[in-house]
């Protein structure tokens, strides 16, 4: 996928990467785990988030979810850290809706299940 330019500016964003350990999640009928990927596009790559969270209802019972977050396209991988240490990338998000179907697509392709959303600032 070739990137195009948007005809809207793309937000910069600052993403903390989490410690080792932190990517689960437990309490009040919820279990939740996530974990940071990266994909190539082209010449870029994209960080985006995979979780699958795991809801417990009492009239239901429980309900799975797996999906992708998607972060945006990788300017800067890990080149600060944060106060407390941990290792910090910068993101454009991906804004251009043709460049979100090309995403969603991408990572659909060996999951049809999984829902994508993109973040937005």
């Amino acid at each position: 996928m070739a990137r195009k330019e948007p005809e809207e500016k793309e937000s910069i964003v600052r993403y903390v990467h989490l410690p080792d350990g932190s990517d689960e999640h437990s309490g009040n009928g919820l279990k939740a785990h996530w974990c940071e990927r990266v994909v190539g596009i082209g010449e870029t790559e994209i960080l985006y988030l995979l979780t699958d969270a795991v809801v417990d209802t009492v009239c239901c019972g429980d309900r799975t979810f797996h999906y992708a977050t998607v972060l945006g396209y990788v300017s800067e991988w890990k080149a600060t850290k944060d106060e407390h240490g941990l290792p910090v990338s910068t993101v454009e998000t991906v804004i251009d809706p043709s460049q979100q179907d090309e995403i969603a697509s991408l990572l659909k392709k060996d999951d049809s299940d999984l829902q994508v959303s993109f973040r937005s600032e």
